[in-house]
């Protein structure tokens, strides 16, 4: 489950950041605010100040996307290595020339 920033740390880091985005420094308007987790909440970023930063919606949209998705997904694909969970296998056979499937089991025939 997600956990979110308290009230107390959002006024804390919007204080420290003087009212700018702390990726590309410019000024925050009101709906552009995004309060995001450095070490992102999925890979065991606490919901501390430590942990926070002030973005515009772009820099966290662009952080999110190039960052924080690629980490996230790959801790999911160890931990399921780690516990023994397997990809499926997705080969179905071979196709001959005029198009036909030959399934795998069928190859021998």
């Amino acid at each position: 489950m997600r956990r979110e920033f308290s009230a107390r740390v959002k006024v804390t880091a919007f204080d420290r950041c003087c009212g700018r985005c702390e990726e590309c420094t410019r000024f925050l308007m009101p709906g552009d605010i995004r309060y995001d987790h450095r070490i992102p909440d999925a890979s065991g970023g606490e919901p501390t100040i430590e942990n926070c930063q002030v973005l515009c919606r772009g820099c966290h949209d662009q952080k999110t996307r190039k960052h924080d998705v690629p980490v996230i997904a790959k801790g999911k694909r160890v931990r399921a290595h780690h516990i023994g969970i397997r990809k499926r296998e997705t080969f179905r056979g071979w196709r001959r020339m005029n198009g036909e499937i030959v399934r795998a089991n069928e190859r021998s025939r």
